[in-house]
């Protein structure tokens, strides 16, 4: 059995550390600001649940508490939050350790995937003796407490550490599966959220399965040119962490509700505003791919209004002010 802290007493922070204290392992979870009434009640509304005794809890300030004598160091903060997560973390670092990566999205340049961001993030001193690694595939917070079939895929160019998640988290009811393609597993896992969008934008056009399938055909090609032009491979596309991730995020969820709003008829504000706030990871991610797309673009790997044209026609409904029906109106006219 391992010792695991796990960072981020969110739902899916408590999930994962859930999961793991059900296998035996030792788990620390600690709190971010905020998650201190989680910390302090050891109730996780939003799952229904009482966090197990068994799982240690600790608060903002206790982080160098939290890390003692933990093997494996499981980041569940979201995207935007990880940069500070990782400079907050430095400091208790030492040789051996593995990060695990949860959160889905694309970083500020010149980082491309999140697990770069992180591993810059880590002292010189330790420089290759600090493994990172990535996590991707569906895996709904709620259906993980509830021992509902889940199957992820880890991905590090180290292995080795790799494996050792594999091994942390498997159970009859976790499958998990290992990769070296790390870009392909933080790509997919962040744009499927945002094609995710386009997915339920048809629905709310026309509501037929038709559309949806197609749709998400042409959001797991788009998917692959991206990955493949910047080095990932096509059967991670094909696997847990890009059709897998599509399907479930494409049924249910923030980023298929927001687009199936706009499909409806409504603006992109009051769809947000009728979300009451809530984050939705596909509209943020819209222009870190746009920006990668472009990248590609200039050095004549793919052309954008052709290649990627799903995926050219949401960006330009959400920046620049296209009605959402172009983008069914335009897949009609396209070949290819």
């Amino acid at each position: 059995m391992e010792k695991i802290a796990v960072l981020g007493a969110g739902v899916m922070g408590t999930a994962i550390a859930f999961h793991l204290n059900n296998l035996g392992h030792k788990v620390n979870l600690w709190g971010t600001d905020f998650d201190e009434e989680i910390i302090k009640t050891r109730k996780q509304e939003k799952l229904g649940i009482k966090i197990p005794g068994e799982i240690n809890l600790f608060h903002f300030d206790e982080m160098e508490k939290a890390l003692k004598d933990r093997k494996v160091i499981v980041f569940c903060v979201k995207a935007e939050g990880i940069e500070k997560i990782s400079n907050y973390v430095a400091p208790y670092l030492r040789e051996e350790m593995v990060i695990l990566n949860i959160a889905k999205g694309i970083p500020d340049p010149p980082y491309l995937t999140l697990c770069e961001l992180i591993e810059n993030k880590i002292p010189k001193s330790l420089s290759g003796k600090i493994s990172v690694v990535a996590m991707g595939g569906p895996a709904r917070a709620i259906e993980i407490v509830q021992g509902i079939f889940t199957e992820v895929i880890f991905a590090s160019s180290n292995l080795k550490a790799a494996k050792l998640c594999c091994s942390i988290f498997h159970s009859p009811a976790f499958v998990t599966n290992f990769t070296s393609d790390t870009v392909g597993v933080e790509l997919c896992a962040a744009m499927k959220n945002s094609f995710a969008i386009a997915v339920g934008i048809g629905d709310g056009l026309q509501g037929g399965d038709n559309l949806k399938a197609a749709f998400m055909a042409r959001s797991t090609t788009e998917m692959a040119r991206i990955i493949v032009a910047k080095g990932g491979r096509v059967e991670t596309v094909l696997g847990p962490a890009g059709v897998g991730d599509l399907y479930v995020t494409s049924e249910g969820g923030r980023n298929r509700t927001l687009g199936k709003l706009l499909g409806e008829g409504v603006s992109i504000e009051q769809a947000l505003k009728e979300m009451k706030g809530q984050t939705v990871e596909g509209y943020t991610t819209l222009k870190g791919i746009h920006r990668i797309a472009m990248s590609l673009e200039r050095e004549g790997k793919l052309v954008v209004r052709n290649d990627l044209f799903l995926f050219h026609n949401l960006y330009e409904i959400f920046y620049k002010g296209r009605p959402v029906q172009v983008i069914v109106e335009n897949y009609g006219k396209q070949r290819g």
